[in-house]
């Protein structure tokens, strides 16, 4: 099944836009103390990537274009990542340490 767009113009638009709001969230990984330091370090490469891009938003070079519909991959790719963190069960955090013996 192929699916098409009106024009170039609208794909580009529809492509910054989802790098733009994943870049966002990126951001908000580098940011939080809750996020590993992998995931921070990856998400911060991730994010400094999109800023490199940030120029050209839907008027770069076909190379530019290119970059950024490969950093979307890169993106999207890495997201599952996160789900696969493994934590401590909560029951674990909620235990009273002070009687332990």
């Amino acid at each position: 099944m192929e699916i098409t767009m009106a024009s170039s113009e609208s794909k580009n638009e529809m492509l910054v836009m989802v790098l733009t709001d994943l870049a966002e969230i990126y951001q908000k990984l580098v940011e939080s103390p809750a996020v590993p330091e992998e995931l921070r370090v990856k998400a911060r490469q991730f994010r400094e990537e999109f800023d490199s891009l940030l120029p050209y938003p839907g008027k770069g070079n076909a190379a530019q274009h290119s970059q950024g519909e490969q950093l979307l991959v890169k993106i999207a790719r890495f997201l599952p990542r996160l789900l696969e963190v493994q934590a401590e069960p909560a029951s674990v955090w909620n235990r009273d340490f002070s009687t332990a013996a």
